[in-house]
């Protein structure tokens, strides 16, 4: 598919605008000279939502779709540290709706569930043990909201829809626009991924596009069953809605490029390991990575690298999808381990 074409399917469904305008792709400069591969950062972390990260491309879609069927509340789920929730609270504040977010975890006014509360939103916190759980009471609370004459829409965890998957198909697209304007020609795509929709987009879109790029899915910690069959309906769905071959990535080529084995005991977990990376990172380039999400990702991809699994001289991008809250929110955890 061209460039051009699919810009133009995804300017036909329903959007707003949140992004400040296109990430920067940034060429990580030591970390290249110590690795021996040419290694790139998408800095999604700032697309100017909130505290930035790579939900803010799936919103522009979501809430496109909210404005348009005349909802007046978003509700959605996750954990307390949860970007997605932060995120989607602040676009529904920017557009004048109201916000019901349903988390987990222990109730502290620290990270990102600090944020949520300054922001005005609605907080509901369960004892529950994944976000996947959550779902019951989302539909509860919009059952409750439209006895009160509300009209809420109910946003799954992650954004991960077939509409939020349009955002990173757009990502796709300005990855491969920016790669094309400054010459490169990336051998490697590299995203950490949970609920699915950033993986998704990446990989249908540069499917669509550039074929030749190979696009990786670092898991985080998420069953890797759970997450093939999340991606796999994603890839059906938003296909179907696209008009394109739903067949266009196969269970095998999906099975290759999601890489298991750097959840360091799950979904959520904060380890040792991982903190003297971000650590690491930081000292080099002067960036930061997330304990839960990219500071895994990138764990694993310097694993991969170190390993000789991506091969010297591999030009490499890294989606930095964000997540600085959960620094924040895990600070005591983290302190401990400097």
């Amino acid at each position: 598919m061209l460039l051009t074409e699919l810009k133009q399917k995804l300017d036909s469904f329903p959007q707003v605008k949140l992004l400040w305008g296109a990430t920067p792709i940034v060429r990580a400069k030591n970390l290249s000279k110590e690795t021996g591969v040419e290694l790139y950062i998408k800095r999604d972390d700032l697309t100017g939502l909130a505290l930035g990260g790579n939900k803010t491309r799936k919103l522009e879609f979501i809430m496109g779709e909210a404005l348009e069927k005349g909802c007046d509340t978003v509700i959605t789920a996750g954990a307390v540290h949860s970007n997605h929730v932060l995120q989607t609270a602040a676009a529904a504040k920017k557009l004048g709706l109201d916000a019901v977010l349903v988390l987990r975890g222990k109730e502290e006014n620290k990270g990102n569930l600090l944020m949520d509360r300054i922001i005005n939103a609605e907080v509901r916190i369960y004892d529950v043990e994944t976000s996947r759980e959550l779902k019951d009471y989302m539909e509860e609370i919009a059952e409750e909201l439209a006895e009160r004459g509300k009209k809420p829409l109910i946003i799954p965890v992650g954004g991960s829809n077939p509409t939020g998957v349009l955002g990173y198909l757009r990502a796709a697209a300005e990855i491969v626009g920016q790669s094309n304007s400054m010459g490169l020609e990336f051998d490697y795509v590299v995203t950490p991924t949970s609920s699915g929709g950033t993986q998704t987009g990446i990989l249908l879109g540069l499917k669509l596009l550039e074929p030749k790029i190979k696009a990786l899915g670092i898991g985080v910690g998420d069953p890797r069953e759970e997450l093939l069959d999340d991606v796999g309906r994603l890839i059906k769905e938003t296909a179907e809605i696209l008009n394109v071959d739903e067949g266009i990535v196969s269970r095998d080529e999906l099975e290759a490029c999601t890489i298991d084995g750097y959840g360091f005991g799950g979904y959520g977990t904060v380890v040792r390991e991982v903190i003297d990376l971000i650590k690491y990172i930081a000292g080099q380039e002067g960036f930061y990575l997330d304990p839960v999400y990219t500071g895994k990702g990138f764990y694993g991809l310097m694993d991969m690298i170190r390993k000789q699994v991506i091969p010297p001289g591999s030009k490499v991008l890294f989606v930095h999808t964000g997540g600085l809250g959960g620094i924040f929110q895990y600070e005591d955890i983290i302190a401990g381990m400097l």
